[in-house]
């Protein structure tokens, strides 16, 4: 049970074993700090180096050095409060600021500024996101295994895209010693790097989709389900662009002084910039993921051991003929039929599968089950469903035939509809209990990106409580990273 548990949450244990482990070494070698001035032009000159101590800071001095510009002195931590190194040359003063904290760690500059052991606070930081990215990838392999239709899938894949959005961030500033608030905060502020270099992307992808769906709309009509990657394109690119506006809004606007460099809303205006920031990247991000898992179910090939295959039906032509979508999803399972014949030498029955509409002669049914007669098929590998309106009782009637035809026992299946509508038709099926493995078939490119954005906002809207809960945790680092800034820059300054 024990060696159960540690398997499945091994990543989530590695991370917390991280972060208490940075903390623990920190905590060791913190109280003695070598603090480091590369920027007094005469450090050459320096004579004489002192504490100056705040009214209950205290530290003491091992050692000091200079280079031709470069001045060192090495410290040890006392007691707790903020002081001051003094370093003087026969003409000029030089003032470090540092603090010592109650644990004994001792930071320059701010409150939560540089210490020692600062790249190995970087380090953790990149391998907890590592690690992090490594629980949510053994989830998503695990989850593949079971069901390749789930939206768990795409949330699990969305969120390792965003975990190694920010570790990349993090190994890319490794070399900034800018404390500990600093790390926190180029946490907190990193997404917005990867919204602004997103930015053209969707500016483009907008302008391609606005096109796309002109042809949608002449072709399906103006109904906003058509209209529905256009707006999404519009709600990121203003996502985007939003931290910029309300920045530049409260530059000009007496709401809130954000000009006072020690003041509040200078603190709070950064903590609104960089969590809608992140909010945006995390959006791209599941999308990314969501047309991700679409294409890897629609280019998806089932095992060849079935027994069925059912053939969704759509719209046929007035004279009853097929139309050249439902024709492409006839032909790709006779395509899959043939595959299977020639591996396992196994033959497959045929379940075409559509009511009559009000406005079509025939069932669409009954139009596939007629194309697959003139395509060779023999009537005998053919059970054709005639009552079914939506794709779930396209599902629902199949398999009550197939389980009549079948007998007692559990019968293989497999279903093919157009590529985009894969990933939809198996979580269907998998809300009714069944089985089913699909195959897709190819299609206009303009019906792929209204699936995908559909497919997107049903994702955020069956999983709503987890987005809420990431959401919730970036806005809390984002909250934290600001109040340290603000301890640090403005309270301890």
């Amino acid at each position: 049970m024990i060696t159960k548990y540690l398997k499945k949450y091994i990543f989530v244990i590695l991370a917390v074993l991280i972060a208490v482990g940075g903390y623990l070494y920190v905590l060791s070698v913190g109280k003695e700090y070598t603090y480091v001035r590369n920027d007094f032009n005469e450090a050459s000159g320096i004579t004489e180096v002192f504490i100056e101590n705040d009214s209950i800071g205290n530290a003491e001095i091992l050692g000091w050095e200079v280079t031709e510009k470069n001045f060192t002195v090495r410290l040890r931590s006392v007691s707790p409060g903020r002081f001051y190194v003094r370093f003087e040359t026969p003409n000029s003063t030089g003032i470090g600021v540092l603090y010592a904290h109650k644990n004994g760690v001792i930071t320059s500059d701010r409150f939560f500024g540089d210490c020692t052991g600062m790249p190995v606070i970087n380090i953790m930081i990149i391998l907890y996101l590592f690690a992090l990215c490594g629980y949510f990838l053994k989830k998503y392999e695990a989850q593949i295994k079971k069901s390749l239709y789930s939206y768990d899938n795409v949330l699990s894949l969305g969120l390792i895209i965003f975990m190694f959005l920010l570790m990349i961030t993090q190994v890319a500033a490794y070399t900034y010693r800018n404390g500990i608030s600093g790390a926190f905060n180029q946490a907190a502020s990193s997404t917005q790097l990867f919204v602004v270099l997103t930015f053209p992307v969707v500016i483009i992808t907008t302008v391609f989709v606005t096109i796309s769906n002109i042809t949608l709309i002449r072709k399906e009509g103006a109904t906003w389900r058509n209209l529905l990657a256009v707006i999404l394109g519009l709600v990121l690119g203003i996502g985007a662009l939003l931290p910029t506006i309300i920045g530049t809004f409260l530059q000009r606007s007496t709401i809130i002084d954000v000009h006072y460099e020690r003041g509040v809303g200078r603190f709070v205006e950064m903590f609104i910039e960089n969590g809608i920031s992140a909010i945006v990247a995390y959006l791209e991000c599941i999308l990314i993921g969501t047309i991700i898992t679409g294409i890897k179910a629609a280019r998806y090939i089932p095992s060849f051991d079935k027994d069925y295959i059912i053939i969704h039906g759509c719209q046929i032509r007035k004279d009853g003929t097929l139309t050249k979508l439902l024709q492409s999803r006839a032909d790709r399972a006779i395509e899959f039929a043939n595959m299977q014949k020639e591996h396992t030498d196994k033959s497959i029955i045929f379940v075409p599968s559509g009511g009559k509409g009000s406005d079509e002669v025939i069932s669409e049914g009954e139009a596939i089950k007629r194309y697959l007669l003139e395509r060779g098929i023999s009537e005998n590998q053919i059970l054709e469903e005639t009552k079914s309106t939506t794709t779930e009782e396209n599902f629902k009637f199949a398999d009550t035939l197939i389980r009549e035809h079948f007998g007692s026992g559990d019968y293989k299946l497999a279903f093919s509809t157009t590529n985009y509508h894969v990933f939809r038709s198996g979580m269907l099926a998998e809300s009714l209990g069944i089985k089913a493995e699909g195959i897709g078939s190819k299609t206009k490119s303009y019906f792929w990106i209204n699936a995908f954005v559909r497919e997107f906002i049903a994702t955020i809207y069956e999983r709503k409580k987890t987005h809420i809960k990431v959401i919730g945790v970036m806005f809390l680092i984002d909250l934290i990273s600001a109040v340290m800034m603000y301890i640090s820059e403005a309270v301890f300054f």
